[in-house]
């Protein structure tokens, strides 16, 4: 992600208190496969309640960790109250879509021509997101999803593929919030759950891939997967990263999945038990 200060940020988080401000890991992930197992694997890892996906192309707005706790944690708000009150709880959220158009942000030099390049229509790619995320909860990977780690689990982690992984992890969640209704204490039925989208600031996205390609070819294409992706054709992950990248996908290090791998694990324990 072009960070040059990773040596620094492991050191001064080693040094400080995990109170402070938490303590930062670099692992290295080398089985295959594309993103969905890459963070999959990162997930693994992890040893808090709450799971933040930030690409490594996304700047995260200020006081991100508490805006991100308050809305899942609902400042403090349990289930039983929630449901009498018939407030929707959120089981995951995401931050409103923005394009980085700082100085800094537009600076990012892949052509030394084009520094400081402003793309004309990226204001649009913005709005017609953020309507997207908004009207129909469905945010982006470049949004920074986020969602407490049994609801991670309970659906079984990104999908095993090396593109649109986000996507399926928020149709996912969609169809969790409509069929999921537990009954609590006393008898009351859980709230419905929403994928919340978190109010304020928005992640600023690298403008790198609309200044280098521009907003038309960009939308087009990002419209073009996705209608591949899930329209009639349904072309698989494998495909589109073909179509996408012009190159073979990620070679995997095991030719099954790791929820595969622990199911098959688990059906062997369970006859053995039973023999």
């Amino acid at each position: 992600g072009g960070c040059t200060n990773l040596d620094s940020l492991i050191d001064a988080s080693e040094k400080s208190s995990s109170r402070d401000w938490g303590c930062v890991k670099i692992v290295s992930f080398t089985s295959g496969g594309g993103r969905g197992p890459c963070l999959n694997f990162g997930a693994s890892t992890a040893s808090g309640r709450i799971l933040t996906f930030c690409h490594s192309d996304t700047a995260l707005p200020h006081r991100w960790d508490e805006r991100i706790v308050s809305t899942l944690e609902h400042e403090g708000v349990n289930d039983l109250a929630l449901a009498r009150s018939k407030e929707p709880r959120a089981n995951s959220c995401a931050f409103s879509f923005g394009i980085d158009q700082s100085r800094e942000g537009l600076s990012m030099p892949f052509a030394s021509s084009r520094n400081l390049y402003y793309p004309p229509g990226i204001r649009a790619v913005e709005t017609t997101a953020n309507m997207r995320t908004h009207l129909y909860s469905l945010p982006y990977g470049d949004q920074v999803i986020s969602l407490h780690s049994c609801v991670f689990h309970f659906l079984g982690g990104f999908p095993d593929q090396c593109l649109m992984e986000d996507y399926e992890l928020v149709s996912l969640l969609r169809r969790r919030s409509a069929l999921f209704k537990p009954c609590l204490d006393d008898g009351v039925s859980a709230t419905r759950e929403i994928l919340a989208i978190i109010p304020g600031p928005p992640a600023l996205c690298s403008p790198r891939r609309w200044q280098k390609f521009g907003v038309l070819y960009v939308t087009f294409m990002n419209s073009r997967l996705v209608n591949l992706y899930a329209g009639v054709k349904k072309l698989s992950p494998d495909d589109l990263f073909r179509l996408y990248y012009s190159s073979d996908p990620p070679i995997r290090g095991a030719n099954d999945s790791p929820w595969e791998i622990r199911l098959a694990h688990l059906v062997k324990t369970l006859e053995s038990n039973v023999s």
